[in-house]
């Protein structure tokens, strides 16, 4: 229950414009095709931080930079996991990579929220019985480097999708949020896919005899 308790606020916190009276539904987005990328033959383990990471809301914001960056990466690593890319993944401060990983990866790069501010206003006024929509513009960076070898990878991956606000939404759920659940597991799949055609997450060769 913890888990997936974890797993529905970081999909509320990547919407982050939500009010806590309104009720939402969330798109996929459309730039980036589903794809499968090989599983890699070993899970490595990864520690993750967030870099030069901007995040605006049209309206004002509603929580830091680094903390939407930490919720989105969470969001992605989770993705990885329960697609068999990694064995693990944590969080670490800023330049805090303690080296005992196999992997250290850094997101940058920006999340921004356009809407109208009026119509925002208006459906706050009336309780969110009139809607207003949000798209949500993604262009995320990832730096990955191999704590053994120092080598360095990089990948990038640009999205977006929508999400509307409106009370009677409340009778989409639970199925409200899956368009931004796979909106951030095809984001995941396509920078796993672009580092590991660079060479990354592949098994180590065997020594020779």
């Amino acid at each position: 229950m913890k888990n997936k308790s974890r797993q529905r606020l970081r999909l509320w916190v990547l919407v982050p414009l939500l009010a806590a009276s309104g009720c939402t539904y969330t798109t996929v987005g459309t730039k980036l095709s589903p794809i499968a990328p090989p599983r890699p033959v070993v899970q490595p383990a990864i520690e993750h931080t967030v870099g030069d990471f901007s995040f605006t809301l049209e309206g004002g914001k509603m929580v830091t930079s680094n903390f939407v960056g930490h919720v989105l990466n969470d969001s992605i690593m989770s993705a990885w996991k329960d697609h068999g890319y990694i064995r693990e993944a944590r969080y670490v401060e800023s330049s805090a990579f303690s080296g005992q990983a196999d992997y250290n990866l850094t997101l940058s790069g920006s999340q921004y929220g356009e809407s109208s501010i009026g119509m925002q206003i208006l459906s706050g006024l009336t309780l969110t019985l009139l809607p207003y929509s949000v798209t949500q513009h993604y262009d995320l960076h990832y730096t990955l480097q191999d704590t053994k070898s120092g080598k360095q990878y990089s990948a990038s991956v640009q999205e977006s999708n929508e999400t509307y606000v409106e009370l009677f939404l409340l009778f989409a759920l639970p199925f409200g949020q899956r368009g931004q659940a796979e909106t951030v597991a095809r984001m995941g799949d396509h920078l796993y896919d672009q580092l590991r055609q660079q060479g990354a997450f592949q098994a180590a060769p065997a020594a020779s005899p």
